[in-house]
């Protein structure tokens, strides 16, 4: 029974990792909210749900360059998404990779053998392979999780090409890069285990920031106490999250990192699987807007090309306080898509009037509504309704769309944001 559930809960599971290169100041010195927003939008574009193919979207409309890639390599079924674009001049990459999403992966995660952890070339990882003294003494590690960064980084691909090699020796040829790695659940171990790896082969472990999400536990109490004090490590845990405990109960050799930041899921979504990446990224986007002295500060403009009248919002008064959150991501949303759009904050303002004081070419109007269902599974209780209106200054109507979504694959505030994708 005990192997049924696990393999149920690591379906579930999945891994992202972000690289940025050539880092501004002003960038390297992201605050942790900012990382971890970051990371929260890689960590879904890489799947085919509603929402990742929303992620992507929106990286897509950020002027994020994104490619697929999937290739089996050894006992790993290897998925990821490569996503590059331009900021202050500086190319910035993010590398998303999938966990478990095949039973080849399944079998990765099953793989609860603890084996030894030592090696500072790929030469001396593989002939660790063969150590059998699994003393607790030693740093021993999960053996699927290890043999997946082993496939994954440290084996050739299609091209001939070693990313772990590759990484290794753009770090130390650029010292004043930083590599951001991420990951949820499956894809949270193979980040620790990733880290290690790099700063055991001579990377500056200052040029390394681990941020994982529902990781399970990856190695014994040896592992822990040799590599925690060399990692920038930011583990991320969901009270409630049972997933990232079922390493310890398949082998009771393994233990956590003490490293750990404890979110709470949303009182609106607290009957949903708190393992979920879904809740994580919820919680992700609105620690990053709280962080944001300034959000809320109106723009003082002197024109635009597209004018947006204060977005309307009619929804049960249980979720009142998640209209800031939607306010702030559209209007961030938007404003991405294009930097000539304003969205204006001021509801008593005459849309036409300001239009026109803007030299705006457009006006949009853009209408919210949820309501509760009744009698609806426990996931599924709000269903949504958008619209969205596009008039010539002059008043003529140029376009309508609607769309509809519900809250059983997402939470509001990603629904919301859904629905703006489906408007196109």
């Amino acid at each position: 029974m005990k192997i049924i559930l696990i393999i149920i809960m690591l379906l579930v599971l999945n891994l992202n990792l972000v690289f940025a290169q050539n880092l501004e100041n002003n960038e390297s010195n992201l605050k942790k909210q900012d990382i971890q927003y970051l990371s929260a939008w890689t960590s879904l574009a890489v799947y085919n749900d509603k929402f990742s193919l929303l992620a992507r979207d929106i990286l897509k409309n950020d002027g994020w360059n994104i490619r697929f890639y999937n290739e089996q390599i050894a006992k790993s079924d290897v998925k990821y998404l490569l996503a590059d674009k331009k900021i202050n001049d500086k190319d910035i990459y993010f590398l998303s990779i999938s966990g478990t999403s095949s039973w080849q992966d399944v079998k990765t995660d099953l793989a609860v053998e603890a084996t030894v952890f030592q090696g500072h070339s790929i030469e001396e990882f593989l002939l660790s392979r063969n150590d059998t003294d699994l003393r607790e003494d030693r740093p021993l590690v999960h053996k699927g999780f290890l043999q997946y960064v082993q496939d994954g980084f440290f084996s050739p691909n299609s091209t001939g090409k070693i990313l772990g090699l590759d990484l290794v020796e753009h770090l130390k040829l650029y010292p004043e890069d930083k590599i951001y790695i991420t990951g949820h659940s499956l894809g949270g171990a193979v980040a620790e285990l990733l880290t290690a790896r790099l700063i055991d082969m001579g990377v500056n472990r200052e040029q390394i920031e681990t941020v994982t999400f529902g990781a399970p536990a990856v190695g014994n109490k040896c592992f822990v106490d040799m590599y925690e004090p060399k990692m920038n490590l930011t583990r991320i845990t969901m009270k409630g999250d049972i997933v990232k405990n079922l390493a310890q109960i398949a082998n009771e050799r393994f233990v956590q990192f003490k490293t750990n930041e404890v979110w709470t899921v949303s009182e609106l979504e607290n009957d949903k699987f708190a393992h979920n990446m879904l809740l994580y990224f919820d919680r992700a986007i609105k620690n990053y807007y709280d962080s944001k002295v300034d959000v809320q500060q109106i723009e003082d403009i002197k024109a635009c090309d597209i004018y947006v009248a204060k977005i309307k919002y009619d929804f049960p008064q249980e979720v009142q306080s998640e209209i800031k959150y939607m306010d702030l991501a559209l209007t961030d949303k938007l404003s991405r898509e294009n930097e000539n759009c304003f969205v204006e904050k001021d509801d008593q303002v005459n849309a036409f009037v300001k239009a026109r004081s803007l030299n705006a070419k457009y006006v949009v109007f853009y209408d919210f509504s949820a309501s509760k269902i009744k009698d609806s599974t426990s996931n599924k209780r709000y269903y949504l309704y958008g619209s969205k209106y596009i008039y010539d200054i002059n008043g003529n109507l140029i376009g309508g769309f609607s769309a509809t979504s519900d809250t059983n694959e997402m939470t509001l505030l990603q629904a919301v944001l859904y629905l703006d994708c489906q408007f196109k």
